[in-house]
């Protein structure tokens, strides 16, 4: 099963390109309706795993620098960021692929070349100067579009293989002693306690050790209903209450309409969205969204599909519903 979504956002510039001399420059990519800028996903989920360890409790996830690279490690056990992110393929016993996949924001205006020029005169002269440095940044505000997508039968579930670090675990073990058994095969256990352990034994429904149908050896980790409903329920909150900061200021993240879909593998909605946003910029009219609902709701009628829609007022009652929908009893 596959969650696959887009946000309608507005704000500012949101992350910033390489500098050219003194000129702060915008991220910005070169299409075929003009230049555009863009936040990427990797500004985009700092943002959201910060603000989710400081709002809803997530553990900050284990970090190593094993074959050079600083990625990701532990398990999904002990972080709900290595649960949705994963991790750099940098060794294959870290390896996880990431359940959620953010594609960049793109803006649907075009990038004009504003400028905003500043100093630091005010402290030069509580300073006693009458100098002051001088820095150019290019400027920018408007309507982004992010598509995404969650792969919702992968969260809360890990396979590790036993050809990247045989785990040597039993039946029989308890589910305690399967726990320290996996992270005393990856090399972790000086960073886990005793008093943990304990704690994550009440998240996970099973780990067991098993053959694939290609004769490998897989230890698999999988967490209970109600650890996995939770993690995707706060994320969900957290993206649709999300700021960045940036320069001393915070960014709005949050959508002011979102649509969302179990029934598309990949959110090609997208491009409805995109047309009715251009056309009405174009027009220099009010961006009625509930024009944009229905339009988007006879879309994925004549697919034979749904697609549930929401703006800012009722955000956090839609993500119930589909929370309650993706773990509904069989």
């Amino acid at each position: 099963m596959k969650l696959t979504g887009v946000f309608v956002i507005e704000t500012g510039v949101v992350n910033r390109g390489d500098g050219i001399g003194n000129i702060a420059t915008v991220k910005k990519i070169t299409t075929p309706e003009g230049i555009k800028v863009f936040f990427s996903p990797v500004s985009y989920k700092r943002a959201l795993w910060t603000a989710l360890q400081q709002n809803k409790g997530w553990s900050i996830p284990m970090v190593t620098k094993e074959g050079g690279v600083v990625q990701r490690t532990g398990t999904i056990i002990d972080s709900e960021e290595f649960d949705f992110a994963g991790t750099m393929v940098a060794k294959p016993k870290y390896e996880r692929y990431g359940t959620f996949l953010v594609d960049n924001g793109i803006s649907i205006n075009n990038y004009f070349g504003d400028m905003e020029f500043m100093t630091n005169m005010a402290i030069s002269k509580l300073y006693g100067e009458d100098e002051a440095n001088i820095i150019n940044k290019e400027n920018f505000y408007g309507i982004y579009l992010m598509p995404f997508g969650i792969e919702i039968h992968r969260v809360g579930i890990q396979e590790i293989s036993s050809s990247a670090v045989d785990t040597k675990i039993k039946e029989n073990d308890s589910l305690e002693e399967k726990i320290k058994k996996i992270y005393k095969a990856l090399k972790l256990e000086s960073r886990i306690t005793d008093e943990q352990v304990q704690k994550w034994t009440e998240i996970v429904e099973s780990i067991d050790y098993f053959e694939d149908e290609k004769g490998r050896k897989i230890t698999r980790i999988v967490l209970k209903k109600e650890e996995r409903k939770r993690r995707l329920k706060e994320l969900l909150e957290g993206m649709g209450e999300l700021a960045k900061r940036i320069e001393g200021s915070e960014r709005n993240l949050s959508p002011f309409f979102a649509a969302f879909s179990l029934d598309y593998i990949a959110p090609k909605y997208y491009l409805l969205m995109k047309q009715f946003l251009k056309e009405k910029l174009s027009e220099g009219g009010y961006l009625n969204t509930e024009e944009l609902a229905q339009q988007l709701e006879s879309f994925a009628n004549s697919e034979g599909k749904t697609i549930k829609t929401t703006d800012f007022m009722n955000y956090n009652q839609v993500v119930n519903e589909i929370i309650e929908e993706i773990f509904k009893e069989s």
